[in-house]
């Protein structure tokens, strides 16, 4: 059980210090989706080695729906956006 937790605590350790930067183009359904494959596989590649360990499985999970979430909510936010522009 201590193996298990210790192991957890350094996956969730590599998690939290990853930063991953995407660009995309919010009008392109292939960006976007690009965008969401490259912050999930970052993730992915990032808890290689703690594979197993279910405490880190669920976190990466959770990140990349928070991820997937963001990126999806600046597609809709540049939509409202482009609809409600001053255009005088």
């Amino acid at each position: 059980m201590t193996r298990i937790l210790e192991e957890a605590s350094a996956g969730l350790k590599a998690l939290e210090e990853e930063v991953i930067r995407t660009q995309f183009d919010p009008d392109d359904p292939a960006s976007v989706q690009a965008a969401i494959d490259h912050v999930e596989h970052t993730i992915d590649a990032k808890i290689a080695p703690f594979r197993g360990n279910r405490l880190v499985e669920e976190a990466a999970e959770q990140i990349k729906a928070e991820c997937r979430a963001n990126i999806l909510q600046q597609v809709a936010d540049h939509d409202t956006d482009r609809g409600s522009r001053t255009l005088h």
